[in-house]
């Protein structure tokens, strides 16, 4: 019989704002949430992006400092990174 770990209550946020950057560092595809609302960041074909629905924004550096200080709702990614749900990494 194989016995299921249980889960942290926190296991689908980041544990540290560090945690975020290692992952864009190491330029991972992530689906996330950010209030309730579906965010893509990654390198699909090229250039670094950010996209939501019909929304993407292309960054003009691969440096993550760029997209922890792109604005969700009014507040750097950075600044939100406790609330932010992790979908896929």
């Amino acid at each position: 019989m194989v016995k299921k770990r249980p889960s942290k209550p926190n296991d689908d946020r980041f544990e540290s704002l560090n945690q975020l950057r290692e992952a864009l560092e190491m330029f991972l595809e992530i689906r996330i949430l950010i209030n309730n609302v579906e965010w893509y960041i990654g390198t699909p074909q090229g250039p670094r992006i950010i996209a939501s629905g019909d929304f993407d924004y292309t960054f003009p550096t691969d440096d993550a400092d760029a997209v922890l200080d792109y604005v969700v709702d009014g507040k750097h990614i950075r600044d939100q990174w406790r609330d932010i749900r992790i979908i896929v990494m």
